[in-house]
């Protein structure tokens, strides 16, 4: 879709918006110029992307700098021969920013083509999506396995081409971070369109029925982990360590077989999908879940700074006393459990028991709960939140606490037609938790206070876009196990229905020779086990694999890996220096394994930068010299990539 827009007072031909500070070339040759022009005056150059990565490692803030966004340069071509030409601006599938019509995903299906595999989601741009060397969770099938062509424009303004098994450039040059030059158009040779069929299973780690032996070397009936990932096509393990929780989810796939189609009673000509859903449906969404997930993990990681703000010393640390009684052991288990149900086969769920209200604990009183839209205050944070994902820039929703008749922002609607109980719908369905309400409501009383009881919630509108009323028919699956059979562009990325406004999530990932895979698993245990929620924090871990590829700085460069993801939920406080220790820790609990860190995702510093990658990629000297060259002014490094890379200031 072409924008019309104002244009820029350094490249007068090609188009800028000067709110955030981005040019927006249309074709090859404006990217040309926009190369020339840095060059000619010694500025920085970089690629926004779908802003889906690390922000640091996206943007430039030097002064002047040319910070471009491919989102009109976007075309994709068939070729004669069987091969596709993508321009780097293009989006994936399906959530992007732009309509599905428009994705590269949706080009390969009409001609019943695909990629072999895709990560979790498919709203990134096709050019950062390779470039930073994202993959998706198959040890027999790689993304990038089907590229055979790359274009880019180097720090000279000069467009360059390699071909896969022609040019050795060609395995340099693919993951580079955006490092070589600016990518231009990659050239695809897909495979067959396929369909998959699976199933996600919760099971206890000390469940003795698991089929699958996480910690162990496996036996004859029961594979390792590592056998596991070797043997099934398609797979991604939720890894939930928390003290009465845990418990691992399952996701397995395989491309669908003749017998799959006969079980099912279909052909692949009249083949019906049953999706994979990753949240609980209410009214047909998964949105609605994901607000209850949204407002407990924000609550939840902002609580410190929320009761800090209580003036009265005593009554202070009595508030944390009682949350850290409640938290850990009731209610954060409660609340996974609610998302991730343990199988238990078909026995039926018990029933919640009835308990009494408390009397003096709560008012009948009516709050509002609002997500308000944090959009930032930067050029630069406003330029990341041009992305389809924006999360690093906007940071995910702002909770505000309303009385009823208080003004809401226009854009907002209300969720929840009849407010929430908070003791009814909520604390009373969490185990031993009204144990401790005599001693709240103790607190309250002698200072005159109650909670309010009542709950409603409003939500920006654009969020709730997909919320429609259910009209599911089929029986649910049973509790914590699903099967699903989807296409190759919804069913592999898995976690396109994850919103990014209401579970802005960071990571870092963390790539270990994947036959350390039964240390690592209990190297994780026994420091979950012993840190408790300090190193668990609340939320999941993902455990997956990637095939090993000729890339000179893939981290899966020659070697077949698991992938240890950390998730943290990015709340309203946004501390990134609690996000940065809280990684720490499993950048020093890890680093005896020698892993690669995904490029896109939080890196580790210090004794774990430049010297101790260097010894990680085989090609690491061979990959600055060519970069040196590709870029003799050094226009496309920034300070992050300086710093990351140990990419000295004279490029010698």
């Amino acid at each position: 879709m072409t924008v019309a827009r104002a244009f820029s007072p350094q490249v007068p031909s090609v188009q800028f918006d000067p709110l955030t500070c981005l040019h927006y070339p249309t074709s090859e040759e404006e990217i040309v110029q926009l190369v020339q022009y840095a060059a000619s005056n010694n500025l920085q150059v970089r690629v926004i992307g779908s802003g889906h990565s690390v922000r640091e490692a996206i943007l430039s803030t030097a002064s002047n700098a040319i910070n471009i966004s491919l989102e009109q340069y976007r075309k994709v071509t068939s070729n004669s021969d069987g091969t596709f030409t993508v321009q780097a601006g293009c989006c994936l599938g399906l959530d992007a920013p732009e309509p599905w019509e428009n994705t590269f995903f949706y080009q390969l299906q009409q001609l019943a083509q695909a990629v072999p595999d895709m990560g979790g989601v498919t709203h990134q741009a096709v050019g950062g999506f390779t470039t930073m060397g994202c993959s998706g969770g198959s040890l027999q099938y790689a993304y990038t396995d089907s590229i055979v062509g790359i274009s880019l424009v180097d720090g000279q303004g000069v467009v360059r081409s390699y071909t896969r098994g022609k040019d050795p450039e060609f395995e340099a040059v693919l993951v580079s971070m955006g490092l070589m030059g600016i990518t231009s158009t990659l050239t695809f040779k897909p495979n067959d369109a396929f369909n998959i069929i699976g199933s996600e299973t919760c099971y206890s780690l000390n469940d003795v029925n698991c089929p699958i032996d996480f910690f162990g070397p496996g036996t004859p009936d029961k594979p390792s982990l590592e056998q596991f990932m070797r043997q099934t096509e398609y797979t991604r393990l939720m890894w939930w360590p928390q003290k009465g929780a845990e418990r691992i989810v399952v996701w397995k796939a395989q491309r669908m077989t003749a017998e799959d189609y006969t079980t099912l009673g279909m052909t692949p000509e009249n083949f019906q999908p049953k999706q994979y859903l990753e949240f609980p449906v209410v009214l047909g969404s998964q949105i609605p879940a994901q607000i209850v997930a949204s407002l407990f993990y924000q609550l939840s990681a902002g609580w410190p700074t929320l009761v800090n703000l209580i003036q009265d010393p005593l009554l202070r640390a009595e508030i944390t006393l009682l949350i850290d009684l409640t938290y850990g052991p009731c209610i954060l288990p409660f609340v996974i459990d609610q998302f991730a149900p343990v199988y238990t086969g078909d026995a039926p769920p018990t029933e919640t028991p009835q308990l009494e209200i408390p009397q003096g604990v709560f008012s009948d009183e009516v709050r509002i709960v609002e997500f308000g839209k944090n959009t930032g205050g930067e050029s630069m944070r406003g330029a990341a939140a041009q992305g389809s994902a924006g999360r690093r820039a906007a940071g995910g929703p702002v909770l505000r606490l309303l009385r009823p008749d208080a003004p809401t922002s226009a854009d907002s609607i209300r969720v929840t037609s009849v407010a929430i109980d908070l003791w009814k719908d909520v604390l009373a369905r969490m185990p031993n938790v009204s144990t401790h309400l005599p001693k709240l409501q103790s607190l309250l009383s002698e200072r005159g206070l109650t909670l309010p009881r009542y709950y409603h919630i409003h939500v920006p509108s654009d969020v709730l876009g997909e919320l429609q009323p259910g009209n599911r028919t089929a029986p649910p699956d049973t509790t914590g196990k699903q099967e699903f059979w989807d296409s190759w562009y919804r069913g592999l990325p898995m976690d396109n229905d994850v919103s990014d406004f209401l579970m802005p999530t960071e990571f870092t990932e963390l790539w270990i020779p994947l036959e350390k895979t039964q240390e690592v698993m209990n190297k994780l245990r026994d420091f979950y086990d012993q840190g408790g929620l300090g190193a668990t924090g609340s939320y999941s871990c993902e455990i997956y694999a990637a095939k090993a590829d000729e890339l000179w700085l893939s981290p899966a460069y020659k070697q077949d890996v698991v992938r240890v993801d950390v998730f943290w939920f990015h709340d309203l406080f946004r501390d990134e220096a609690a996000l940065k220790a809280f990684y720490q820790q499993y950048w020093e609990l890890l680093k005896e394994y020698g892993f690669r860190p995904h490029w896109a995702k939080y890196m580790p510093g210090g004794d774990m930068g430049p010297a101790y990658l260097a010894l990680r990629y085989p090609q690491w000297n061979q990959f600055l010299a060519l970069r040196a060259k590709m870029d003799p002014k050094q226009l496309f490094v920034t300070d992050y990539w300086r710093a990351a890379l140990g990419i000295p200031q004279d490029n010698a």
